[in-house]
């Protein structure tokens, strides 16, 4: 590796994260506004049917392309290799959307609603659609073009958004959600054939496409093991406590995971192809996630504190009073997204290790404790408010665990991890108290007064802090983040 390489992936790695973010807050800023406005026209019970569906075939998006993708990534690319790939990957979804309507009413007894049925018949269409267009964003995220993946993700998220209040409005209830979902899926995918400088050929080679899903099987086994962990909740709520109340969740779920955890899965998608680069060269990958990691922290700790402070006012003047429920919930998953934001770079070190089986055992780990957690929380406590709690004191103990065995593996010193991160706390300390009398003393007033008083004398008190503390890594992180966006 060059002396000029270290500072080109670093650049590729702001400018990823970047161009990321910008991709995926930009639709889900429109998606978020589409979700306030439907929150007025629907009802916790439409909401909870449509997530009965996509919580069920969320199960089948493990296999939706057998671990393609991050094989492409992995593997040195070639003309022959992306073509099987993309072949592959749009059998599998041909042969996942046939699998949805076997399992439908399977979904519906479980759920004991049979409305499910025909919408998760109908959603099943979605893998096919999304087929098309993966391979474009494989191969994208391999050459490290995160601009070229900006707008598929953009469209994507404008016309989910604004399909769903068209059909909303023209009364389709729960289905203007599926309908809305299905054409961004499609929007995205045509994008991508009309913006990416590849396309496929008709090749396709067998011994490709098995060292394809060699690579990819590992991936499924992480896969498997996260999609209960993340939909564990839902189907729990969603059997023992109902549509409406599962409603209410998912409406909760919306900011923690639009803000903070989103924001770490973008991170860690533009990590993986920078660490598959790094990891030749000796020490880079401890350096690497020593500044991902605090880059990480100094973002996610103010705006996870913050959003646990702030969520009734922001809850009901978003969503309307209606939902004034879910404001304690948000605050329990705002902690618990921030808590797991902290972790979420280790999935790109093992993987860009070739050890992404690692993964695996983790989330086992996680799983154990998590199961009589979340059972406990459903079943007797009865509460979603117990659920976030519950998420976040299991978060809590999965990342410790998960940070010490990457930081292990690259021979990083636990004393440089706690040096990471605590910057971002002492000054999320300091904020939080601020924000809590700020939020008190203003109570009198409005939603939006208080968010208009609340939010930015935080975000002052945060960077003033910061800078108080340590002025170094503020003049210096705004300095990487000016040249990194600079054109060359």
């Amino acid at each position: 590796m060059s002396e000029t390489e270290p500072r080109n992936l670093g650049k590729s790695t702001i400018q990823g994260a970047v161009w990321h973010y910008l991709t995926f807050f930009s639709g889900k800023l429109m998606v978020l506004v589409s979700t306030a406005i439907l929150a007025r026209l629907l009802s916790p019970d439409d909401f909870g049917v449509v997530g009965y569906a996509l919580t069920a075939i969320s199960f089948l998006d493990v296999i939706s392309d057998l671990g393609i993708g991050p094989a492409l990534i992995y593997y040195p690319e070639e003309k022959r290799t992306t073509s099987t790939g993309f072949w592959l990957n749009l059998l599998i979804g041909l042969v996942i959307f046939g699998i949805t309507w076997l399992l439908a009413p399977l979904v519906g007894l479980y759920f004991r609603d049979n409305r499910v049925v025909t919408v998760m018949q109908v959603i099943g269409f979605v893998y096919p659609l999304r087929a098309l267009g993966d391979t474009h964003d494989a191969v994208l995220n391999k050459r490290l073009d995160f601009g070229r993946i900006f707008l598929p993700d953009l469209m994507q998220g404008l016309t989910k958004g604004l399909a769903s209040v068209i059909f909303a409005l023209l009364g389709y209830g729960a289905w203007s959600l599926i309908w809305g979902y299905l054409l961004g899926t499609l929007v995205s995918s045509i994008t991508y054939w009309l913006t990416s400088p590849w396309s496929p050929s008709p090749i396709f080679s067998w011994q490709i496409a098995r060292d394809l899903l060699r690579y990819g099987s590992k991936i499924i086994g992480v896969d498997i093991v996260a999609i209960f962990l993340v939909n564990l909740d839902y189907l729990l709520i969603g059997r023992y406590l109902g549509a409406s109340v599962l409603g209410l969740y998912t409406i909760a779920f919306r900011f923690p995971d639009l803000l903070i955890l989103q924001f770490a899965r973008i991170l860690s998608n533009v990590l993986f192809p920078v660490y598959t680069h790094m990891r030749q060269e000796p020490g880079s990958l401890a350096r690497g996630f020593f500044l991902s990691t605090r880059y990480l922290a100094l973002i996610t700790v103010p705006l996870g504190l913050g959003l646990a402070l702030v969520a009734y006012p922001l809850t009901t003047a978003i969503f309307s009073t209606k939902w004034e429920a879910a404001a304690p919930v948000v605050q329990a998953l705002a902690l618990y997204t921030l808590i797991l934001s902290l972790g979420y770079s280790t999935g790109s070190i093992y993987k860009a290790e070739g050890r992404p089986q690692i993964l695996t055992w983790l989330g086992l780990i996680r799983l154990a404790m998590l199961i009589p957690a979340l059972w406990w929380a459903v079943t007797i406590a009865k509460s979603i408010n117990m659920v976030g709690w519950m998420q976040a004191l299991v978060a809590l103990a999965g990342t410790i665990i998960s940070l010490y065995v990457a930081t292990r593996m690259i021979k990083l010193p636990v004393y440089k991890l706690l040096e990471a991160i605590s910057p971002a706390f002492l000054a999320g300390t300091v904020m939080s108290v601020v924000v809590y009398l700020v939020i008190r003393l203003s109570s009198s007033l409005g939603a939006w007064q208080q968010l208009a008083l609340s939010i930015p004398i935080g975000g002052l008190i945060y960077l003033a802090t910061l800078f108080t503390i340590q002025r170094e890594l503020v003049t210096s992180s705004w300095d990487q983040f000016r040249k990194a966006l600079q054109r060359n």
